[in-house]
């Protein structure tokens, strides 16, 4: 094992994370009322704990994911950028259907 592996065995990588409520707005044709879309999603504080208590207190919860690799960490990461594009995305088409109707519109199901 070379010495610099072994060096970095007891280095441990740290990624706050926390839960949000982010609101999309917007206003379907023909009113002049904007309307709101709530969704909760997991978003990753890119500075260091303190910094985040001085943000939001100490009563907003949050979690601390440790990995003992760089690579792992920064997987982590993406994956939670992953789940939040795929929300937006999800939410565009749910605004674009509403968009398109004038009001929430569900496809129909068919059961065999």
């Amino acid at each position: 094992m070379s010495q610099k592996r072994f060096e970095n065995m007891g280095e441990k990588y740290e990624v706050i994370t926390y839960e949000h409520t982010i609101g999309f707005n917007y206003t379907l044709p023909g009113e002049d009322e904007p309307r709101m879309l709530e969704k909760e999603v997991t978003l990753v504080w890119e500075d260091t704990l303190e910094s985040f208590f001085q943000a939001y207190t100490k009563e907003k919860p949050y979690t601390i994911n440790e990995f003992h690799q760089e690579r792992s960490r920064d997987s982590f990461i993406q994956r939670i950028e992953d789940q939040n594009e795929n929300l937006i995305d999800e939410v565009d088409e749910e605004i674009a259907q509403k968009m398109k109707f004038g009001f929430e519109y569900t496809s129909p199901t068919y059961e065999d």
